[in-house]
């Protein structure tokens, strides 16, 4: 097949990767002038590492990654709540590893640089029942087989081709950055507050990746210009290490705010374009499963490729495959941050404390259920 690639981000890249060793013929198209540098920390629970095993880059993204070996969630004052090991079945089926998100991106981008078409975006889709009429910004149009969309949350092909390409805002406004600071004996760890909640999460090279959030149904936190010192007094009574680490922001530091949002789609392809990654699933990072899901998006794309020989067969397939666990993770995602949200009263705070103490952290119990998920499918009667 001709097949169009739209984002050359994590899951574009993936894809590309894989097709390089197939009979496919592939177009690579980033809208950015050049490769951007965005973005603060990435975390690879076990599904993602595998993934990324499968494209041959496991030993190199071991050089770069710091092995995460336990999660504990905690209150603001770092009283325990709950806790659980990464070194046990079955989660030591490969390890968790964290590292900046412009060296993962480093990684997968090697000996990629003349395979992309910079600087070039979808304008226009046309469909017709054997083929895709692409009309580009730049005034080229080109024929494909099979259009795929992997340009992130925001995905203007989704918009271009689907019914219901809207996001969910789930009312929470969120702050990202790396600080440097010691890590020895960091081990991931949630603060959760009432209405809030700071993580810090170990890198390698002595980084830590921090994420703050707030509930913010109308979105008033958005505008904040002095962001430090916003952060400074939101969360002055949490314990000391998490004062400490927005003290390390320095003036230079990128500071990353967003909103949390999720896709509503599940129709997975339409005619002959087809969503993988964040804009098949885009969904809250409580999972951390953006690139373990657009991983598994691309290995099962290529993988179908090789027996399909038409998209009249291939995205129903692919959609058979991919649907049911997507699904799970972003109505999993979007659960957990609710059930965050819950702290907001006493009672809430309680009930929520509870069913963290009695359950083990929301993160790893969704990591259980995706590492298990072709055993209990197989098992299901």
């Amino acid at each position: 097949m001709k097949i169009l690639i739209v984002g050359a981000g994590i899951s574009g890249l993936s894809l590309a990767r894989r097709l390089d060793d197939s009979t496919h013929e592939y177009t690579l198209i980033e809208r950015t002038p050049t490769w951007s540098c965005d973005g603060a920390g990435i975390c690879l629970p076990a599904n993602a590492v595998a993934g990324l095993d499968k494209l041959g880059l496991k030993q190199k993204l071991l050089q770069s990654a710091h092995q995460v070996k336990a999660v504990s969630y905690v209150k603001p004052n770092g009283k325990i709540i709950s806790s659980a090991s990464l070194l046990e079945e079955p989660f030591n089926q490969q390890p968790f590893l964290a590292l900046p998100r412009v060296k993962l991106l480093e990684l997968l981008r090697q000996g990629m640089e003349t395979k992309v078409r910079f600087g070039v975006s979808v304008k226009q889709i046309n469909q017709y029942d054997e083929i895709a009429d692409v009309e580009f910004d730049n005034g080229d149009s080109e024929l494909f087989d099979l259009v795929v969309a992997a340009d992130g949350i925001n995905s203007q092909t989704r918009h271009m081709s689907f019914e219901n390409p809207e996001l969910e805002d789930l009312g929470v406004t969120n702050w990202r950055f790396l600080i440097e600071q010691d890590t020895q004996g960091l081990d991931p760890t949630y603060y959760l507050g009432s209405d809030n909640l700071f993580m810090r999460y170990p890198m390698p090279d002595n980084k830590v990746y921090c994420y703050a959030h707030i509930l913010d149904e109308t979105g008033k936190f958005e505008s904040i210009k002095d962001k430090k010192a916003w952060l400074r007094r939101r969360f002055s009574g949490f314990d000391s290490k998490v004062v400490s680490a927005i003290e390390c922001l320095e003036a230079d530091t990128p500071v990353i705010q967003g909103r949390l949002k999720s896709v509503t789609c599940r129709d997975v392809y339409s005619g002959k374009v087809v969503l993988i990654g964040d804009a098949l699933h885009g969904c809250p990072p409580t999972l951390q499963q953006g690139v373990g899901m657009g991983l598994e998006d691309a290995h099962c794309l290529a993988d179908l490729l090789k027996t399909h020989k038409t998209t009249k067969t291939l995205l129903p397939a692919f959609k058979a495959q991919r649907l049911a666990q997507i699904s799970w993770v972003i109505d999993e995602s979007n659960r957990v941050i609710r059930l965050a949200g819950k702290g907001r009263t006493f009672i809430g705070r309680i009930m929520r404390n509870m069913v963290l103490r009695k359950t083990g952290p929301a993160n790893v119990n969704g990591w259980r259920k995706l590492l298990l998920w072709d055993k209990d499918k197989a098992e299901t009667p």
